[in-house]
Order: structure tokens, then C-alpha cells, then sequence
């Protein structure tokens, strides 16, 4: 049967399916051929002129769009991102009982430490997202920011090299993610220091994340089940390993392509509430149906806990109201990690 009949055959198909079950039928047969967009900030990052202006002009663009972008001239470079990938293999096929050692915790609803596969799953009423998912196949290893050198994390004593490697790569993705405010402050319409103020001590936590093989696709079973971030942007490299879908304009999905030299960024809730709904929390989800395991490195860059998140002046006035309540960051994490079980 051509491609072209089995199209017409999912066509009729859907038509008598229930909102629910075409949501997901479509989420767990990705066909937009939708493109996401890649923002180069090499020559932002070296203050050329009218550089910020024009990252700024595409970062609204797409955020307003799509929620997702590839974002290159970075300055991380290739070596440390293999390097941190190869940790997290070590780290993940160690014996189950070492990774239980470390326990996943919370500090300040900053969490850390390692969590197995199976033991968490989203809730519709809090996320938006379809009911009865099982839950997902992923397990990770999580690290935060240590404020002042002082430690909030466990790290596995069984891996040497491990600490300092991962260390790198976090302190490195922070500054990355400092660097790219002052262009999000511009693409709103706001002086270019206007963020600063919320991220003296900054949200920053680096997920290692593990996703088996899996081998059907259906019944409500995902590596990750769809659902948004709750950052204020999230920064992910991937492996060579395929399987992360995204929510595209026209509500079908995307298969997300690797891009060498390239990190995927998508805005979360906190964007949403910051820019009164202009800017995008995108859902997305992940199914390895490769016969490898497959890894993955996102990095939830936030502000201050103590960051107080309400409507910026330039998305909102008389006849465009807050849409929500002023929150504190901490609050809002209290909110999203309620919603799962």
C-alpha cells in the first residue's frame, strides 16, 4: 500500500476519533514537515553591531510561533558535550543499587540526584495534557547550581572525573544562558538589563537523562510523556539518537533532527506568565524507538526562587489585562511539581 492510501486511510480514520484520541494519535505519529528555525548568536556574543537587535528580532518570532529553536555560535564547545555525554552513559550503566545511592531530593524545589525509570507520570488537570499516561521509561541523574561553592548535590563517588567534567559543563551553560537575557530583554521591548535584577542567583539544573529502547509505539507509553517546561528556557543537547517529538503550529508533531554544533532551546510556563501569553510553552515528548538506548542533556535555566514573575509592562495595558496572578518562582515550581505523581 503507497504512503499516499495509508495517508487517506489515517484521514478517515481520525475523523471519528474523539479530540483525545486524535491528540494523541497525533503526537505518537509525527507528519509536520514544519521546520524549526536556527538562531545564530556568534556575532551577538562578540557585541557586533546590530547583532542583539537581530537575535532579538528572531527570538520573538519564533517564540511567538513555534516555542522552539536550534541555537548555534554558542561557544560550547563539541569536546565538553561529548565529554558530559560520556558521563552520563558511565553514570547510567552502573549497577541500579549505586545509582539508588544517590537519592533524588529537594532544596529549595530544586531537585538532584538520581530517579529510575517508572516513577513519574503527569497529570492532566495541572499541565493540559492527556489523561492515563503510564509512566516514563526515562531514568536521570540531576544536578543544581551550588550557589558560593556550597554544595547541594550528591555526586557518585564510583566515577572519577565525574564531578569536575559535569561542573564544567553546568558552570558553562549558565553563563550561556546569562548571556542570551539581555537579547530576550530586547526582543519584549524592555531595556537590555531588565531580567538581570531576577537572576542574581539563578535556577540552573542539568538533567542527564537515559531512555531505553522501546518497542510500541501506543497505549499511552512514552519515554517522557508530552508535557511543557516550566522554565524560563530550557538549553538541550541530544545524542545521536532520535525520538523527541514537538507540538507544531498546525497541532501536528515534528520529529526534532540533531543539528552538529546546534543546541535546541524551547521557552516554558514561566515565559508564558512573563509575557502575559505572547510568548510560547510548546508541548513536546519523547519515544526511542531505536534499538539503542538513547541520552539526552537539557538544562532548565530559571530565575531567583525568590523572583517575583508578573506581566512585564510591554504585553500588557488597558485593553490587555494580566492574564495571571503575580507568583514567586518558587511558588510556581511548588505548582508544576505538584502535578505529578
Amino acid at each position: 500500500m503507497s504512503q499516499i492510501d495509508l495517508a487517506k486511510i489515517n484521514a478517515a480514520a481520525m475523523v471519528q476519533m474523539t479530540d483525545d484520541e486524535r491528540e494523541v494519535y497525533l503526537m505518537d505519529h509525527p507528519d509536520s514537515t514544519e521546520e524549526i528555525a536556527i538562531i545564530d548568536i556568534a556575532a551577538c556574543r562578540t557585541g557586533a553591531p546590530g547583532a542583539r537587535e537581530q537575535v532579538a528580532l528572531q527570538l520573538r518570532d519564533v517564540t511567538e510561533k513555534v516555542g522552539f529553536f536550534y541555537l548555534a555560535g554558542h561557544g560550547i564547545p563539541d569536546r565538553l558535550v561529548a565529554d558530559v555525554f560520556e558521563q552520563s552513559r558511565r553514570f547510567h550503566a552502573q549497577p541500579q543499587e549505586l545509582k539508588s545511592g544517590i537519592p533524588y531530593v529537594s532544596n529549595d524545589t530544586f531537585l538532584s540526584g538520581y530517579q529510575p525509570a517508572g516513577t513519574a507520570r503527569a497529570k492532566k488537570a495541572s499541565v493540559n495534557i492527556i489523561t492515563d499516561v503510564k509512566p516514563n521509561l526515562l531514568s536521570k541523574f540531576s544536578v543544581n547550581r551550588e550557589p558560593g561553592g556550597r554544595p547541594v548535590n550528591l555526586w557518585p563517588d564510583s566515577l572519577p572525573g565525574f564531578r569536575e567534567i559535569v561542573s564544567e559543563y553546568h558552570a558553562r551553560v549558565e553563563a550561556l544562558g546569562r548571556e542570551l537575557l539581555p537579547a530576550w530583554a530586547v526582543s519584549l521591548g524592555l531595556a537590555s538589563d531588565w531580567f538581570d535584577k531576577f537572576f542574581e542567583s539563578p535556577h540552573v539544573t542539568l538533567s542527564m537523562l537515559h531512555y531505553p529502547p522501546q518497542a510500541e509505539i501506543g497505549n499511552r507509553q512514552y519515554g517522557i510523556a508530552p508535557h511543557t517546561d516550566n522554565s524560563f528556557m530550557t538549553l538541550l543537547a541530544q545524542s545521536n539518537v532520535g525520538g523527541l517529538a514537538v507540538r507544531m503550529p498546525s497541532g501536528h508533531w515534528t520529529l526534532v533532527d540533531k543539528i552538529p554544533g546546534t543546541f535546541l532551546v524551547n521557552t516554558g510556563n514561566l515565559m508564558v506568565r512573563w509575557t502575559n501569553g505572547r510568548y510560547l510553552s510548546t508541548k513536546h515528548r519523547v519515544i526511542n524507538t531505536a534499538n539503542v538506548d538513547r541520552y539526552s542533556l537539557p538544562v532548565f535555566f530559571g530565575p531567583s526562587p525568590d523572583a517575583l514573575i508578573e506581566c512585564v509592562p510591554t504585553c500588557c495595558g488597558p485593553d490587555n489585562p494580566p492574564r495571571y496572578d503575580p507568583i514567586t518562582y518558587r511558588d510556581l515550581r511548588k505548582w508544576y511539581y505538584g502535578s505529578y505523581d
